[in-house]
């Protein structure tokens, strides 16, 4: 079982920022790996030039649920992200490696996937000028804001995410969802992200054309964690519309989780264990 999370770090021709590009955050979300890997070999082969700042890639942060194909082993690497000590486990020990790592950059890109929907998507956490104009630039359409609001009133939830973390030591950072797990064009989208990342900040050349649309931008209102054995009452998928009142899952006794309000359905997951989030609301802002 790997134990180190390996890294690949570019120097520019001239100084620049230092940007991180994390994949495989969980085990099961491959298209980040892809896109990082694909940029790695360009650069060593001289296909890509790094013409300024300080490329850090690391495309496999969780080895050892990378390895078995699932989410994560003993716990969720990306509620975790903070100091350990000592580091128990499995994922701990990975997280202080990634809180080193970003504590070490100026940028981030996180690169994820996930289960239930075809729509790429990026998190938008800070919604300052400069958090803003990063994510026009990496020309995604659809992106979720109000994450921060959300869990300051569920901490039981989360110790801490890359992007949060990242926040705290005053980084820019994004995260983007590439589309579902299975998607083969997930890779592609993680990498034209992280193209346009480099481009943004004058780190290397554009890969393609960046038409910088307005986005579809949804605001967390709630968080619904499974409370016990219970079902959705259909496939959602992410940004699925809902109406106030809905029947969105329903509980093995009976107990219906219900819409709040009008608005959209974020990253719902049917497989969610006990205890975790089960499916997100929000509302479209634009």
């Amino acid at each position: 079982m790997e134990k180190e999370i390996k890294t690949w770090t570019f120097q520019g021709r001239q100084a620049g920022p230092r940007l991180l590009a994390l994949g495989a955050i969980h085990g099961n979300e491959k298209c980040g790996t892809e896109a990082i890997s694909r940029l790695i070999v360009e650069l060593e082969a001289g296909i890509v030039t790094l013409d300024a700042g300080t490329l850090i890639c690391a495309p496999i942060c969780n080895p050892a649920a990378y390895a078995a194909h699932t989410r994560f082993v003993d716990e969720n690497l990306n509620r975790i992200i903070r100091r350990h000590a000592p580091a128990t486990g499995i994922e701990q020990p990975y997280a202080n490696q990634v809180t080193t790592l970003i504590d070490n950059c100026d940028i981030l890109l996180d690169l994820h996937s996930y289960s239930a929907g075809i729509k790429p998507f990026l998190f938008l956490d800070r919604e300052d000028d400069a958090h803003r104009a990063y994510a026009t630039a990496l020309d995604i359409p659809y992106w979720v804001t109000g994450w921060n609001d959300a869990y300051a009133k569920a901490g039981e939830l989360n110790d801490g995410d890359t992007v949060s973390y990242a926040h705290s030591q005053d980084k820019l950072a994004i995260l983007v969802e590439c589309g579902i797990h299975t998607d083969p064009a997930g890779g592609n989208v993680g990498y034209n992200s992280l193209r346009a990342a480099l481009a943004h900040f004058k780190m290397a050349a554009a890969s393609s054309t960046v038409y910088a649309q307005k986005p579809l931008i949804s605001r967390l209102s709630q968080i619904i964690a499974k409370q016990r054995n219970g079902e959705f009452t259909q496939p959602w998928q992410h940004l699925d519309n809902v109406k106030k009142g809905d029947v969105i899952a329903r509980y093995a006794d009976g107990e219906e989780v219900l819409a709040p309000h009008d608005g959209v359905v974020i990253l719902p997951d049917a497989k969610a264990k006990t205890g975790n989030e089960w499916i997100y609301f929000g509302r479209n802002e634009s």
